[in-house]
C-alpha cells in the first residue's frame, strides 16, 4: 500500500522539523535546510527522484537542524514506500563534469550504508542519517574523483534516479520471504 503524501514531524529540545513528501510528485522542492549546500543537495535529490518535498525546520545550530531534517525525510520516505509491487532494486551512474558516481539501492527494509564520501562532511552525515532512517540498503562508489561538490551532487542525483528505478512497477514479488510482519509489545 502506498501512502502517497506523508507528513512527518520531529521535535526535540534542540530542533523541530516538519517534512511533507509526495512519493510520485513532480520533483518540486520547498524549504531551507539552514545550509546552502545541504538545501541544494536535497533539492537535487527531490528533482531527480520525482518527489515533491517540503521542509520546515529550526533549531539551535546547523548540524542539529541538518541531522533532524535528514531523519525526518528518511522516516517520511519509509512511510511513503509501497509494501510491494515495485522492482525494489535501483541503480544509477551519474557524471558531474570530471566526477563519476555510482549508487545502488535496495528498498527491502534492511538498513545498510556504505560510501566512499568523506565521513566528516555534513552532506555525508545527512545522507547516512536519511537512508538509515528510511531503512534502505545503500552503496555508493566514486568511480572518478573530482571536485568535492561535484561528487556530492552526482551522488544525490544518482540516489534520486536509483529510487525512481527501484519504484518501477513489478509483479515479480518483493522478497522470497514474503511480507515480513512485526509485532511489538509495550
Amino acid at each position: 500500500m502506498t501512502r502517497n503524501a506523508v507528513t512527518v514531524r520531529r521535535s526535540s529540545k534542540e530542533t523541530s522539523a516538519t517534512v511533507r513528501l509526495l512519493l510520485r510528485g513532480s520533483g518540486r522542492f520547498e524549504g531551507d535546510a539552514g545550509d546552502v549546500l545541504l538545501t541544494h543537495l536535497l533539492e537535487t535529490f527531490a528533482r531527480y527522484a520525482g518527489l515533491d518535498l517540503r521542509i520546515e525546520a529550526k533549531g539551535d545550530e546547523r548540524h542539529h537542524v541538518g541531522e533532524d531534517i535528514a531523519h525526518t525525510i528518511g522516516r517520511a520516505l519509509r512511510r511513503a514506500l509501497p509494501d510491494a509491487g515495485v522492482a525494489r532494486f535501483g541503480e544509477a551512474t551519474v557524471p558531474m563534469d570530471e566526477a563519476l558516481v555510482q549508487v545502488v539501492i535496495d528498498l527491502v527494509d534492511r538498513p545498510y550504508y556504505r560510501s566512499d564520501l568523506p565521513p566528516s562532511s555534513m552532506a555525508e552525515h545527512v545522507l547516512r542519517s536519511l537512508l538509515t532512517e528510511a531503512r534502505v540498503t545503500f552503496h555508493q562508489r566514486t568511480l572518478r574523483e573530482g571536485e568535492a561538490h561535484h561528487v556530492l551532487e552526482a551522488t544525490f542525483k544518482a540516489l534520486g534516479l536509483a529510487l525512481v528505478r527501484a519504484l518501477e512497477p513489478s509483479d515479480r514479488g518483493f522478497s522470497l520471504k514474503g511480507k515480513v510482519e512485526w509485532e511489538e509489545s509495550p
